[in-house]
């Protein structure tokens, strides 16, 4: 039986002081404190080691002394009184144990004679273990040789303890047996905790890069379906978008900022499945299936994958068996989804009214009518010129009276029929189930998996199944090789995709968003209100085109998006795919020597997908219906060859590994349209259709090569330096410029290691690392920037290619980052405080990106290596166990990201890209906007500060009567009311200058509460959705739409203070503000993305039913979101800070019970 042991050794070091001497007199005084601090004291004055069972002492209550220069020997028995231990003195250790225990060992020792003992020392997977210290605690010590083999002198019941670091010690006790095999278990902690690194596995203490790792542990308390979810909030320096709320969906993520200017460049980081790069989806992975997730933060970590490393690595490691050990686990969640927050706040019927009212009476009083005639046109005209709908009981000139207030007599009629919102949802469901079986033999283990998860989201028609199955082998051959495999095949199949086009007639979130709250659902009778039947009785459908009810009287048409009404549509949408994925990997393991090893991992993925979407006939769109197929077959294969050295001598270590890597991708895409359907039967396949369209197919092809390199070395587990180099080649580059060269190099001390941090006696851990090095990106969006491409254009009937108008560029070179990293980590009080402070500068050169090109030029791109940026930051980390007592545990964590990201160099000219500015000394998403300056209180204008040229044309005009009459004198300043006569200038970044996470968690006796949130600060965002609302959106929607409830402060006359300009042509630019700062919102926000509450059911109470865990749980995913403005999504565009389209299916919030069984 393996039981903890504690060491406590601290050694009071001076340099007046040689290592041999020690006082031998205590000076101590204590007060109600451990027994473990009173060890520690005595230690430091004496350099005597206590060497004691953690369980012989966790009972001994709080202890008191008062020790005035005594002997060493005297403030022992004092130390010892009134408790049930003794003590011996063995050299410099001082040997703690029970009376009784100790008495019975004295015995056994003096009836026997010493004798040789023999033993080997492995570790938990077989390999011999050397440098480990086997301590006879009565007597001599020695050490493993590289074997693993050691001799020692004992006597039977001597008890030999043994120790390494990153193993838990083990204390064997002598018999009679003369050989022992001794197998000892790696120590997991927050020190030395294994990695999972680049091509590898490394003990935390030892690793000199920026890496976070998250066990299976970290987040088994949450139903998670999708991997990315389980990285928001937990990991500094890490960013995770919001996901869609269509099912089925991954957000995006992105590591320290973004590390290129070209939005076609590839931003994300790179992620490796088990050791090998997976450029399938993150929603294929089942995250029940993972063991660990490693996010490596700097090019020292990321360095090894080269030309695929730029934008930082996760890791994904999946789980395997556990030898000698059978275990079959189950699990079962069911979860309802709805959406996560409410929509922007409208405004109601009588205000709708008064606003469409108001917005006429402007316009006819432009147009030269009184007051008074406007007032009464436009109140009488409102329903049968404007609106066209007259849902109440009163005629349509009566609706409102000639102050656009709702009559006091009518009465809405159809309210039970206009909330489109709440008729294209319903509540969502998440059924997740899965079973794992795993185990193991002595030279063999396994890990099999299956899993289901079938998702209805929210919104009617929108659905996504996903079927798993993981399989993971591995097993010890010979004595020098070692096999293994895995294997992870999917099924997804996505139904109801939705139509989220920007402008989009089609789009039904744009569509509920903006219909005004007068406009129903189905068709009702214009005289009785009552709903309109078809000949079965149902309720006819409103498309707003008009509908003939009898001969004598019809159903009006609507302005607003006439032809549409998602209600229906959504229940006959036709929009998914289907996707057959399979990944697969094998490896081999030589052991040639001792310590060199040779691997070889192959790795091959397939993914198979098939698209269709088709326009479904509806009489009322009078649309003939389409039919688009699309099918993808995407092919990966992965080769790599490693040779790896170990060696250890005295304290130093060495690790080296060699290697070689080729990656071969080949994508295959073909396109076939048809249309007009021929029977609206439900069937959308070909031969339904008679009229085809241009078929298209493409085929890419991609290849990377790559040698790499690595030496590690540490000296006593205290002092660590690392350096790697690796060149690729890439296929996406003119041969000329195709290879690249990448290095890093790392460097660490473990300061608590040193004798003045020890006499110290704060901390537990206190590391310093610094880590510099480059990796290269090759990624521009196009595997064929340095050729010319061209397209087919017959000349009549004679074939032909015209050139396309991105201009190739054969001397396209690497975009390169060098990356610097300077940590320190710390763990203090037994490491129930630890955490860790960063300082980070990412450079980015040789920028690759796509830069406009005149009109005129005949092309409208060329891709081109341009410019540099950095992103610099600080990182924080703090970790706590605030309390732990009596079975009750409060933990808490932090993290924060401090963000700046500038471009330093850009050899073109400064260029305007939408709603930002690309521009060196400036960040790459600063808002560059037309500058807003309000309202003119005496015209409700909106004003604006003009620019240079335009403001001093007017100053220096000394006619009056020829000045610019858009400029006007609001107290005693002058502005322009024209939006494009004001001045463009810098308007804030758009980037979170802070965000991070923090959780905290509580448990007793299997009772569990853990909340998590996320949260970003100092950004700014483009609030499109609000700017439509205000001004109304484009194109068809835009009469009859509704408000956002801030146009209740609108101007209304002179003398009013607002920042809402007054009503009038929902199409004028000058007044709506265009595109300029008055859409500017901060995007400031707290969201509550988890809360979980779990109850884990007692062993013993399970043990008598062979079940050997069982835990349930409740879970809200999403539960919270509180931002500047209700309606805004600030993580939809994290850095950009703008979506122009924001009428799409917004996210959902999740509620999850659970139930996970072990047996």
């Amino acid at each position: 039986m393996t039981l903890k042991l504690t060491i406590a050794a601290l050694l009071l070091c001076s340099s007046q002081v040689n290592a041999f001497v020690y006082s031998q007199n205590i000076n101590l005084t204590l007060k109600d404190k451990s027994l473990k601090d009173a060890f520690s004291s005595i230690s430091k004055q004496s350099g005597y080691h206590f060497l004691y069972l953690e369980n012989d002492i966790k009972n001994i209550g709080k202890i008191s002394l008062n020790l005035n220069g005594i002997p060493l020997q005297d403030a022992l028995k004092k130390t010892f009184e009134n408790t049930d231990l003794t003590y011996a003195i063995r050299g410099k250790r001082i040997i703690v144990e029970k009376s009784g225990e100790k008495a019975a060992t004295a015995v056994k020792v003096a009836a026997q004679q010493q004798t040789t003992i023999h033993g080997r020392v492995t570790g938990d997977g077989g390999e011999h273990l050397a440098g480990v210290t086997v301590q006879n605690i009565q007597g001599e010590s020695t050490s493993t040789n590289t074997a693993g083999e050691f001799t020692i002198q004992a006597k039977n019941g001597d008890v030999l303890l043994i120790t390494i670091v990153g193993y838990e010690p083990q204390r064997i006790s002598v018999t009679t047996q003369k050989e022992y095999a001794i197998k000892l278990q790696p120590k997991v902690d927050d020190l030395d905790e294994v990695v999972v690194v680049a091509y590898g596995t490394a003990k935390k203490s030892a690793f000199t890069g920026s890496a976070t790792q998250l066990n299976a542990d970290k987040f088994k308390d949450r139903p998670l379906t999708s991997v990315t979810n389980s990285l928001l909030g937990e990991v500094s320096g890490v960013q995770v978008s919001t996901a869609s709320g269509q099912p089925g969906s991954d957000p995006t993520i992105h590591i320290r900022g973004i590390g290129t200017i070209s939005s076609s460049v590839n931003s994300t980081p790179l992620i490796v499945l088990n050791g090998m790069p997976y450029d399938n989806p993150l929603n294929t992975i089942n995250p029940s299936d993972i063991e660990s997730l490693t996010v490596l933060k700097d090019a020292s970590s990321a360095a090894l994958y080269g030309a695929r490393g730029a934008n930082g690595v996760i890791l994904i490691q999946t789980k395997g068996g556990k030898k000698d050990k059978q275990s079959v686990g189950f699990k079962l969640n069911q979860g309802f989804t709805a959406p996560q927050s409410s929509d922007y706040k409208k405004v109601g019927v009588a205000d709708y009214l008064l606003v469409n009212w108001e917005s006429t009476r402007n316009m006819l009083l432009k147009n030269g009518m009184t007051l008074e005639q406007a007032n009464k046109a436009a109140a009488e005209n409102l329903i049968s010129n404007d609106l066209k709908y007259n849902p109440f009981n009163v005629p349509d000139d009566q609706v409102v009276d000639s102050s656009g207030k709702l009559n006091p007599n009518a009465s809405f009629m159809w309210g039970d029929d206009t909330d489109w919102l709440k008729s294209i949802q319903r509540l969502g469901t998440r059924t997740d189930a899965g079973i794992n079986v795993s185990g193991g033999t002595g030279k063999s283990d396994y890990y099999l998996s299956t899993g289901y998860l079938s998702e209805k989201g929210y919104i009617i028609g929108s659905k996504f199944d996903r079927y798993t199955i993981n399989g993971n082998i591995n097993s010890k051959i010979t004595s020098f090789l070692k096999v293994g495999g895995m294997i992870n095949g999917v099924l997804n199949k996505m139904d109801g995709l939705q139509n989220e086009s920007s402008g989009n007639n089609g789009n039904p979130f744009r569509y509920v968003r903006y219909i005004g709250p007068i406009y129903p659902i189905h068709i009702h009778n214009p005289i009785t209100k009552d709903y309109v039947l078809d000949n079965s009785g149902n309720r006819v459908y409103d498309f707003g085109t008009g509908y003939r009810i009898s001969d004598d009287l019809s159903a009006p048409s609507r302005d607003y998006v006439g032809g549409s009404n998602p209600v229906l549509e959504l229940q006959k949408v036709h929009d998914g795919y289907k996707r057959n994925l399979l990944n697969a990997k094998l490896y081999a393991e030589i052991d040639i020597i001792d310590g060199l090893k040779f691997t070889t991992n192959g790795a091959v993925s397939a993914d198979a997908r098939l698209n269709s979407s088709a326009s479904v006939v509806f009489p009322e769109k009078q649309n003939s219906g389409s039919v688009s197929k699309s099918n993808s077959f995407t092919t990966t294969w992965t080769f790599n060859q490693l040779l790896s050295y170990t060696k250890q001598f005295n304290q130093h270590h060495f690790d080296v590994l060699m290697g070689h890597e080729s990656y071969d991708y080949e994508y295959n895409y073909l396109l076939a349209k048809m249309s007009d359907q021929r029977f609206d039967n439900g069937n959308y396949e070909f031969p339904n259709y008679s009229v085809p369209g241009m078929p298209t197919s493409r085929t890419d092809k991609y290849r990377t090569e790559g040698y790499l390199s690595r030496v590690n070395y540490d000296y006593a587990n205290k002092y660590f330096l690392s350096g790697s180099i690796r060149r690729d080649g890439t296929s996406r580059f003119y041969q000329d410029y195709r290879w690249g060269t990448f290095f890093s190099v790392g460097a660490g001390w473990r300061l608590d290691q040193e004798s003045f941090i020890k006499d110290l006696g704060l901390f537990d851990l206190l590391k310093l690392r610094a880590s510099y090095g480059g990796v290269g990106n090759d990624d521009i969006g196009t595997y064929y920037a340095w050729q010319a491409s061209y397209e087919p254009a017959d000349n009549g009937l004679e074939p032909g290619y015209v050139r396309e108008r991105e201009l190739n560029s054969r001397s396209l070179q690497w975009e390169v980052s060098h990356s610097s990293d300077i940590g320190v980590e710390f763990g203090l009080f037994q490491n129930r405080l630890t955490g860790t402070v960063e300082f980070f500068n990412r450079q980015s050169s040789n920028l690759l990106f796509k830069v406009p090109k005149a009109p005129d030029a005949g092309q409208t791109y060329a891709y081109q290596n341009a410019g540099s940026l950095y992103n610099r930051g600080l990182e924080l980390t703090l970790n706590g166990q605030l309390i732990k007592r009596n079975g009750f545990v409060w933990d808490m964590g932090f993290n924060a990201t401090y963000l700046k990201n500038k471009i330093t160099d850009l050899p073109v000219d400064p260029y305007n890209s939408g709603v930002h500015r690309i521009e060196k000394g400036h960040s790459r998403y600063e808002f560059y906007l037309r500058q807003w300056a309000g309202v003119d209180p005496a015209t409700g204008s909106s004003i604006y500060t003009p620019s240079a040229d335009v403001l001093s044309a007017f100053l220096e005009e000394s006619d009056p009567a020829k000045r610019s009459t858009s400029i006007v004198d609001v107290n005693g300043k002058y502005y322009t009311t024209k939006v494009a006569e004001a001045m463009y200038d810098w308007s804030g970044v758009s980037m979170p200058t802070l965000s991070g996470g923090f959780n905290t968690g509580f448990s007793w006796n299997g009772v569990a509460l853990n909340l998590l949130f996320n949260y970003q600060l100092g950004g700014k965002m483009y609030d499109t959705g609000y700017n439509n609302l205000m001004t109304g959106p484009s194109g068809s929607a835009l009469t009859g739409s509704t408000r956002h409830v801030d146009i209740l402060g609108r101007w209304q006359k002179p003398g009013d203070i607002t920042n809402v300009p007054r009503l009038e042509d929902a199409q004028d630019v000058d007044l709506n503000a265009g595109s300029s700062t008055r859409w500017l919102v901060s995007s400031d926000m707290l969201e509550l993305a988890n809360v979980t509450a779990s109850y884990e059911f007692p062993k013993d109470l399970l043990k008598p039913y062979n079940v050997s865990g069982m835990r349930v749980y409740f879970s809200a995913d999403n539960a919270f979101l509180l931002t500047k403005r209700q309606g805004m999504y600030p993580r939809k565009a994290i850095f950009s800070g703008y979506n122009s389209n924001v009428d799409v299916y917004l996210p959902s919030r999740v509620f999850t019970l659970g139930l996970n069984l072990t047996f």
